[in-house]
C-alpha cells in the first residue's frame, strides 16, 4: 500500500469517526430531556437578564414576554441539531465509503473509525455535558487505542511480507 493511501485511509477513517461522534452530539441536543442545562446557557446569550433563565421541568424564562422569544428559539435550535445529526450521519457514510475505497483492508477503516467516534464521543460529552469519565473508562479507552494500533501494525507487516512472496 503506499504512503499516500495509508494517509488517506487514515485521514477518511477519522474524519468519519468525528462525524459519528458530532452526530451523537447533535442527537442528544436534538432528543434528550437531560440537556437543560446547556440550554440554560444558550439562553443566557438571549436575554438582558441571565438570573431570568430557570432550569425546573424544562426551559423558561421568568419576566415579561420574553418566554415566546425563547421558546421559538429552543424550537429552532432543537430542529437545527435534528437536521445537523442527518446532515452528519450523512457525511460520516460518504467518508467512510470513502476511506473504504482507498484502504485495501476494511478491518483497518473500521477499527479506525470507531475507536476515533468512540474517543471523541466521550470526550464532546465531558466538555459539552459535563458527562463524567472515571479512571475505568480511560483504561478501557487506553486498551482500545492501543488495540488499534497494535491491529493496524500487524495488518501492515501481513501486506508487506505478501509483496515480498
Amino acid at each position: 500500500m503506499a504512503k499516500t493511501s495509508i494517509i488517506s485511509t487514515i485521514f477518511y477513517s477519522v474524519l468519519a469517526g468525528t462525524l459519528a461522534a458530532l452526530a451523537s452530539v447533535c442527537a442528544k441536543l436534538a432528543v434528550d430531556s437531560n440537556t437543560n442545562q446547556y440550554y440554560r446557557f444558550v439562553c443566557r446569550f438571549f436575554v438582558s437578564n441571565p438570573d431570568w433563565c430557570s432550569v425546573e421541568d424544562g426551559v423558561y424564562i421568568r419576566g415579561d414576554d420574553s418566554w415566546i422569544k425563547f421558546q421559538k428559539i429552543f424550537r429552532i435550535f432543537r430542529l437545527i441539531s435534528f437536521l445537523c445529526l442527518f446532515l452528519c450521519n450523512a457525511l460520516m457514510w460518504a467518508y467512510f465509503t470513502k476511506a473504504l475505497n482507498v484502504s485495501k483492508s476494511s478491518i483497518q477503516v473500521t477499527v479506525i473509525n470507531n475507536a476515533t467516534n468512540f474517543c471523541l464521543t466521550a470526550i464532546l460529552g465531558l466538555l459539552i455535558f459535563n458527562e463524567p469519565l472515571s479512571l475505568q473508562w480511560w483504561f478501557g479507552a487506553s486498551l482500545i487505542v492501543t488495540g488499534t494500533v497494535l491491529l493496524n501494525t500487524e495488518i501492515q507487516k501481513t501486506e508487506e511480507k505478501k509483496k515480498k512472496i
